[in-house]
């Protein structure tokens, strides 16, 4: 990001609360204005996973599909966008003082989101015509979902802290074991995938010989391996969220 009026690139880590350039002193923004943002999503649109879900300020979730643009309006300031598709993301942070452009796209050879950030301002054209980029006649989009929890959408994602991080295995599988507060996820080593189980699914959960026993719907048990220090400690943690979560269905 750079100052709009010296063209300063800004330090990273910038506090977002900031509203003074710190090398010219002049203001980055000017509250109360309000601005749009293109995000065009690129891609095969033949493609029905491809594509994104974006996440503004932790508080707001957009759907967008390949080849077609949505526009959002955005008060000036310091705004983090996400963008999300299957189970990647990435998130940048946005200076936004006046209109812009947004392209975002999967690189199936890196296997990362990259996205591509254009100013919309007056330009001069062939002949030394001003051309501009009218988003007057945009249609602001709806967001998809709002919260106002910052952390809904991490939960929602699969990307929140856990309560209980931990060596485990499952059979003869070693891997990691996170205990969050609405589902267990288990890690193989070396691998990318990973099991997870939502409360809301568990039957019952029981001691099997040093062991934490998860029985699900259909008589399916998953059981898991955990260190001797912490085993009482998970299983009762478990134990009171899974009643929990009955009581509430």
């Amino acid at each position: 990001m750079n100052c709009p009026k010296c063209g300063e690139r800004l330090p990273d880590g910038i506090s977002t609360k900031l509203k003074f350039c710190p090398v010219c002193g002049d203001r980055l923004f000017e509250d109360g204005e309000k601005y749009i943002v293109q995000i065009f999503v690129t891609g095969n649109r033949e493609e029905k996973s491809g594509g994104m879900l974006v996440f503004v300020d932790d508080r707001e979730m957009y759907e967008t599909k390949v080849m077609d643009s949505i526009y959002i309006s955005l008060s000036a300031g310091f705004h983090s966008l996400k963008f999300r598709q299957k189970i990647r993301s990435k998130s940048i942070t946005l200076l936004v003082n006046c209109d812009y452009s947004i392209k975002a796209s999967y690189n199936t050879l890196s296997s990362l989101i990259e996205t591509s950030v254009t100013k919309i301002e007056d330009k001069a054209g062939a002949g030394g015509v001003v051309e501009h980029v009218d988003f007057s006649k945009a249609t602001i989009a709806t967001p998809s979902m709002v919260s106002s929890d910052e952390r809904a959408f991490d939960v929602m994602l699969g990307e929140d802290d856990p309560e209980f991080e931990m060596n485990a295995t499952s059979g003869l599988v070693e891997g990691e074991l996170k205990i969050f507060s609405e589902r267990l996820e288990f890690s193989p080593k070396g691998q990318f995938k990973k099991e997870v189980i939502n409360y809301v699914n568990v039957d019952k959960i029981r001691k099997k010989m040093g062991s934490i026993d998860v029985e699900l719907g259909g008589n399916v048990h998953k059981i898991y391996s955990i260190p001797k220090d912490i085993y009482n400690e998970v299983l009762a943690y478990l134990t009171n969220k899974i009643s929990e979560v009955k009581r509430k269905k």
